[in-house]
């Protein structure tokens, strides 16, 4: 009992630090995240009985506790950024994913396998696992309200917002991929067979278009039969009912739930946007945004936690160079290219590349794989992961507040 009431101390005391840490922080520019992230380090320090790594992270409460960040996140990126954009905007996102994400995931693939030595199906997954940008932590430097069309953002933010959102579904096939290697002697035709029918095309279209359907009924009948009654609908609730409904049928369906919770996300906008008219069943951003943040704090004490026990003793120098060059020169470059062709000036194009932000989402697959594959010799996993985002929050942490503000000051967005 004297541990369960140590823990109501730390809660009630880390959320109420965690409050004003914006008003302290505001004066330096820096991440809420750094400040949290030392002080899950003095936490392990002084053993504050919270469920701490040895030295590795517990796969069943990691993996569950990742996945419910994620899902969060990304209805809060769903809701901001909505039906607002036309396929043209929808351009620059999508040459991050299908050009920048499989291009990162080739290089992770080619030192893992040829230079740290690792097995296929261990450098398949690492590859996965590190490819998405993350929509919990990067949730700083993404769009901090609801789009609207007429003053819709259209820079750095609403890019990192929308890539956020989508590749963490699309990364889940190469999960898969790995896990399926993992479980045979190599990739045979059958099994690509498999996993292109499967695991690529049918839970992929599944779970997008049980986000569209979800989104879309709960547009349609709050249009139709809420008006002059709003004052009975708990608003609050509302977007993080539609984000267990959604990842809980996607999944149930055996599709991804990630996808589809992000598109639910965009299509609970899709009557106000057919009308231009703000109806007032519309859900609420601020309560799931306000959950978004508390779990992200404890995600963060966590995981400074874990630094202090140990989860980077399995790592070389050839793995600290790695981890450094994949946040600081691979993802830069590699998002510079694929934003080459647009019309973006050339400040936007910069930010947009460095701050592709590694984190929560990559913990969740390498949970998911390690529970669902049968993977040996993954404590290097661990480690290289753990690097690569404590890397991302250091570097960006410090960088990324002062560098969005003088960006998004600048609309010459065209060069």
């Amino acid at each position: 009992m004297d541990s369960y009431f140590s823990v109501l101390l730390i809660v009630g005391i880390t959320t109420l630090l965690a409050s004003f840490l914006p008003i302290v922080l505001k004066r330096f520019k820096i991440s809420f995240t750094l400040p949290v992230l030392i002080l899950g380090g003095l936490f392990y320090y002084i053993n504050v009985p919270l469920p701490w790594p040895d030295p590795t992270w517990e796969i069943d409460l990691t993996l569950h506790f990742s996945e419910m960040v994620v899902i969060i996140s990304l209805m809060v990126a769903g809701l901001k950024i909505g039906l607002n954009y036309s396929w043209r905007e929808w351009l620059n996102p999508l040459r991050l994913l299908g050009i920048t994400m499989p291009l990162f995931m080739a290089v992770v693939f080619i030192v893992s396998y040829y230079i740290l030595g690792f097995s296929g199906e261990l450098a398949l997954l690492l590859a996965a696992v590190l490819a998405p940008t993350d929509p919990a932590l990067a949730s700083e430097i993404q769009l901090n309200k609801k789009q609207s069309v007429s003053s819709k953002n259209l820079g750095a933010q609403y890019n990192l917002t929308a890539e956020a959102g989508l590749n963490d579904g699309l990364a889940f096939p190469f999960v898969y991929l790995a896990i399926v290697w993992s479980k045979n002697d190599g990739l045979h035709t059958d099994v690509w067979l498999e996993w292109l029918s499967f695991y690529v095309f049918f839970k992929t279209v599944v779970g997008i278009l049980v986000g569209i359907a979800v989104g879309f009924l709960y547009s349609y009948f709050t249009t139709r039969l809420s008006e002059g009654n709003t004052h009975k609908i708990h608003l609050a609730f509302v977007a993080l009912s539609l984000t267990l409904i959604s990842y809980g049928l996607a999944e149930v369906l055996n599709s991804y739930g990630f996808l589809s919770v992000f598109f639910a996300g965009l299509f609970a906008h899709y009557h106000q946007h057919k009308k231009d008219v703000e109806h007032p069943g519309h859900p609420s951003l601020s309560f799931i945004s306000n959950i978004e943040k508390f779990l992200i704090v404890f995600w963060m004490l966590f995981f400074g936690g874990s630094i202090m026990a140990g989860i980077l003793n399995f790592i070389s120098i050839e793995i600290i160079v790695f981890s450094v060059c994949l946040v600081l020169i691979v993802r830069p470059i590699l998002g510079y290219i694929s934003l080459y062709g647009s019309k973006l000036n050339n400040r936007h194009k910069m930010a947009i590349s460095f701050f592709g932000i590694k984190g929560i989402g990559s913990v969740f697959y390498l949970t998911y794989a390690i529970k669902h594959g049968e993977f040996t010799h993954t404590d290097q996993l661990f480690s290289i992961v753990a690097l690569v985002i404590l890397v991302s929050i250091l570097l960006h942490g410090l960088t990324a507040k002062r560098s969005m503000a003088a960006i998004e000051d600048d609309n010459t967005l065209i060069e």
